[in-house]
C-alpha cells in the first residue's frame, strides 16, 4: 500500500474532527439535561460546545492546512507499507478494542471514586444505600472493558468473519477444496 505522510495526517485530522464534534454534542446533551435554570451557565456551556463544533467542522472541511503545517518538509514523502487490507483491518479492530478497554477501566475507576464519596455522604440518610443507577454504571463500564478486550483479542477472528460475510453467496475457496477432497 502506497500513501504519503500528508494523506495519513489528513485522515488522522478528520478522525480527530469527528471525535471532537461527537464530544461537543455529548456535552450539549449533558448541559441541557442538567440545566438548573442558570441561563448564564447554560449559555456559556452551549457557546463552548458551539466553538468545538465549529473547530470540528473546519478541521473536517480543510484538514490540509494543519497537515501541511505538521508535515512541512516531508509533504511529498511516500510511505510504502507491505501491509494488506486484512492486516490493516486487524490493527484497526485491535486499536478499537484497546480504546474501549481504556475507556471502560477509566470510567470504572472514576465512577468508583465517586461512589466511595457518595457512600460516605449517604450514611446520613435513612437507607444509607447507593441508588441502583450508580451500580448500573459500574456494570456498564465493566461490560465495556470486557467487550473491548474481546474485540482486541479476537480481531483476527473478526476479520475472518468479515471476509466470509463479504463472500457469502459464493462458496469460499477453502470450502470447495474440502468438498473436493471429500468426494474423492
Amino acid at each position: 500500500m502506497k500513501t504519503s505522510v500528508y494523506t495519513v495526517l489528513c485522515t488522522a485530522i478528520r478522525l480527530g474532527a469527528v471525535l471532537l464534534s461527537v464530544h461537543a454534542l455529548e456535552d450539549v446533551a449533558a448541559v441541557v439535561a442538567a440545566s438548573d435554570g442558570n441561563t448564564h451557565r447554560l449559555l456559556g456551556s452551549l457557546l463552548f460546545a458551539g466553538l468545538y463544533l465549529v473547530v470540528g467542522a473546519v478541521l473536517w472541511l480543510w484538514p490540509g492546512m494543519l497537515a501541511w503545517w505538521a508535515s512541512s518538509r516531508s509533504n511529498g514523502q511516500v510511505l510504502e507499507m507491505p501491509i494488506g487490507a486484512d492486516e490493516l483491518q486487524r490493527v484497526a479492530l485491535s486499536v478499537l478494542g484497546v480504546w474501549q478497554v481504556v475507556q471502560g477501566v477509566s470510567g470504572l475507576l472514576s465512577h468508583g471514586v465517586v461512589m466511595v464519596f457518595l457512600h460516605d455522604r449517604m450514611t446520613d440518610y435513612s437507607t444509607g444505600h447507593l441508588p441502583p443507577a450508580e451500580w448500573r454504571w459500574m456494570v456498564f463500564y465493566v461490560l465495556q472493558a470486557m467487550a473491548g478486550a474481546a474485540v482486541a483479542l479476537g480481531a483476527a477472528g473478526l476479520v475472518n468473519l468479515f471476509h466470509r460475510l463479504r463472500r457469502f453467496p459464493e462458496a469460499s475457496p477453502a470450502a470447495t477444496e474440502i468438498d473436493a477432497d471429500a468426494v474423492r
